[in-house]
Formats: structure tokens, sequence, C-alpha cells
């Protein structure tokens, strides 16, 4: 049989293939009902997530959908990761152009869709050189490898590595070892040894634990998990010069602030100085996994060949999705939108703040991340729950903050009905 004629042979007989050798015989692109996937979550799915009751089946922009076609504002987009809206024409059509021509070959070889995309996020930021990975907590893992590789060169005492109380860096081991939060490390044993949490804007904490034996700090510019907490540009200042006169690298983790979401390409930005190393992900793919890391000139040499890699990472696949998602913030002026829609955004929470001073402590957070501060006695996760019943889809930053990071194509007119349904919520508080 010759190749072509296998291909379509292959293609034709895919269902009864499938069907014959494990006995699976659904259609994979039936919509089921909400009950059917419960269903099979609960059976098949391992349990660490405590699920909300919905299930979406497609999206358009700013909206979610689910299975019996409910329209739901989406002011969540997946945790910081659809920037660009669901469903946009040009992603899906740069998507299925690259799926229909290659997806992936291994880092063993040249890759024309990594390096165009490498080219385009050191063009965003600065000079340096990129690393390609699949999600955040794969980045933040390699830059502490980094971290650590660089103390090591200077001194074999130089290994601890400093991170704020409250942060999030991901759930793998090195990563879990850098988020200051204990209920993320109960129940592994000991974490990774020489990390140093002080707490977030407490300059003098900072100066007092950092030394020579400091490999580097890693920072979120603005804490999400942590609560949508801007960190002070005079606490970043100090960060900064402690690195340079101790020979430590400064790493800004801008997994969730980053890729456009303060108005800025990244939130560094606002403060206009530079890291040693950038960790990306989330909004880079547009819900496409990809993750990087950004090392400056001068720590390119850091990982040498054969100290670190990765299977998948910076794919043919993802690396043109994600590159297109650069070329939609040129095009359609996003950076501007976040900064315009954000302030309304930020006003309009504002208000409602002032309207329910027992229930609302206050707004905090840039551009299109913001958290609404609840009172210390109201817990957030209720809310993100009950927020369904009004078709919005939030999320919660610590106990008593909900969490809005939708996507960065928002509308005011959107921002207005979801306005509506956010204080509705309040009320019934």
């Amino acid at each position: 049989m010759a190749d072509d004629d296998f291909l379509i042979e292959n293609k034709r007989n895919i269902d009864k293939l499938a069907t014959k050798k494990s006995g699976i015989n659904y259609d994979p692109s039936a919509q089921l009902s909400f009950e059917e996937i419960e269903q099979l979550d609960k059976q098949y799915v391992l349990n660490t997530y405590n699920r909300m009751p919905v299930a979406f089946q497609y999206g358009s922009g700013e909206f979610l959908y689910d299975t019996e076609s409910k329209e739901y504002i989406d002011f969540l987009s997946g945790i910081a990761v659809t920037g660009a809206g669901h469903a946009h024409a040009d992603l899906v059509e740069r998507l299925n152009s690259q799926a229909d021509m290659l997806w992936h070959t291994s880092n063993l070889f040249y890759n024309q869709q990594q390096a165009m995309l490498a080219r385009a996020i050191v063009e965003i930021t600065f000079p340096g050189k990129v690393f390609f990975c699949n999600s955040g907590t794969e980045a933040n893992e390699g830059a502490l490898k980094a971290v650590r590789v660089h103390g090591q060169s200077i001194s074999k005492s130089k290994t601890k590595v400093i991170t704020l109380n409250n942060s999030f860096h991901g759930r793998t081991y090195g990563s879990m070892s850098l988020t200051a939060q204990e209920k993320i490390h109960v129940g592994y044993g000991p974490i990774v040894t020489d990390m140093q949490y002080v707490e977030p804007n407490d300059i003098d904490e900072l100066t007092a634990v950092f030394d020579e034996n400091v490999a580097g700090i890693f920072i979120e510019p603005i804490q999400g998990e942590g609560g949508v907490l801007p960190i002070n540009i005079e606490f970043i200042e100090i960060a900064r010069q402690l690195c340079d006169d101790y020979d430590a690298l400064l790493v800004f983790d801008e997994i969730q602030s980053g890729m456009g979401r303060t108005g800025k390409y990244f939130a560094y930005q606002n403060y206009e100085i530079n890291p040693d190393i950038l960790t990306i992900a989330k909004g880079l793919g547009g819900g496409f996994p990809i993750g990087a890391i950004l090392f400056s000139e001068k720590n390119t040499e850091l990982l040498k060949p054969g100290m670190h890699g990765s299977t998948f990472g910076g794919n043919h696949l993802a690396c043109a999705v994600a590159y297109d998602v650069i070329r939609l913030f040129e095009a359609n002026d996003l950076l501007d939108n976040v900064v315009e829609v954000g302030n309304y955004l930020y006003t309009g929470l504002e208000a409602i703040a002032t309207k329910h001073p027992g229930k609302v402590d206050g707004v905090r957070g840039v551009g299109l991340l913001l958290g609404l501060v609840l009172n210390k006695n109201i817990e957030a996760r209720p809310l993100v729950k009950k927020a369904l019943e009004h078709y919005l889809v939030i999320g919660r930053a610590g106990e008593n903050i909900l969490r809005f990071a939708p996507p960065l194509v928002l509308r005011k007119t959107t921002v207005d009905r979801a306005l509506e349904r956010i204080e509705k919520l309040i009320d019934e508080i």
C-alpha cells in the first residue's frame, strides 16, 4: 500500500479501529450534558481540584457558554490566560494552518517558529535570550536552577533564595518550595533547602536577610494568588540594588501579571527596572500551553548545553500561536484597551466598595488584574460559586479577595453588565 493510501485509509478507519482495539465507541465531538461530564470526571479524573458546578462548551470574546448554551461573562479568562478572548479568529486560523504543517520535532533541531517568537519576546522586553517550556511552574523551576547555578559559580555557600510571603510560583518541587505558603508545603516532607521568606513591601526585613549567601530573589510585581497585591516601587528598587551589591539575580515572576495584563507587556515595565531573569507563561499562548524564561544578556551563559531541557517546550504549534498573540497586541492596540477599560472597571469597583463599607474594604490591582477586598470575616470562595448563578465567572485570591482577570479585549459595555452582577452579588452577602 502506498504511503498516501495508508494515510487516507487510516483517517477513514480511525473510529472503527478505536472501537475494535479498546471498545471506545462514542463520538468524541458529541456534546455531553453537564451531568454526564460530571459523572465521567468523578469516575476517571484524579480529584485534585475543587471544581465549580459548570462545564463550558464554547466561548466567544469575553463570553463563555455552558452545556445548555447559557451565556456567562468571563471575568477570569482561564486564570489570566485567554487575553485575546475565546476563539479569536486570527488565533484559530494560525493554529489550524500550523497544525496542517508541523506540530513537534523536539529541541534537537532548529525551529523557525521558536526563533521568531524568541526574537519577538526580546523586542518587547530587553536584550537577552529565551528558553522555552510548557508552563509557568516549569519556567520558575528553570529560573531557580539558573539562580542556583549562578550562586555556585561564585561560592559553594551562595545558595539562599529569597521569595515573598503569600507568593505563588508553581506546583513542581522547586517552584513549590519558592512559594511562601505553608498550605502548599503540607504533606510533602522537606522542601528545597535555603529558602528565605520575607514580608512583601517590608524593606527593613529584606535588607536584614540579604547577604553574600543570597543567590537570587523571586518577586511577582503583582502577587496574584497572594491577593492581587502590587509590590511597591521602593521595595523593587531596594531589591535591585541589593542584588547588584551582593552579586545576586533578580527574578521577576510575571506568569500572571505579564502579557499585557497591567497595560504594559509586563508589569515590571511600570517600574522601569529590569530583572536579570523574567519568567513568562499563561497569557503568552492565549490558552495554548507554553512557558518561557528570558535571560538578560549577561546571564545567557548560565545554563549550558545539557544542563536543562524540555521535550515539548517551544514546539512548532505552541510557538506559532504565541507569536500571533503578540502580533494581535500590536495590531489591535490591546495595551491601550487594557489601560482604558481597566481604569473604567477600577472606578466601577470603587463605587461598589463605597456603597458597601461593611462588606468591602477596597479595590487593588492594576489594569485588568484587579481584586475586590472583602471584609476579613467574609470568605471569597462561596461568592465565586454564587457568581455563577448570576452568569459571571470570577476567581478569588487569598481567603477574602475576589479576583477579576477578564480577557484583554474586554469592552466597556460588558464591564457595565458585569458590575451590575457584582453589585447584586455583594448585596446578597
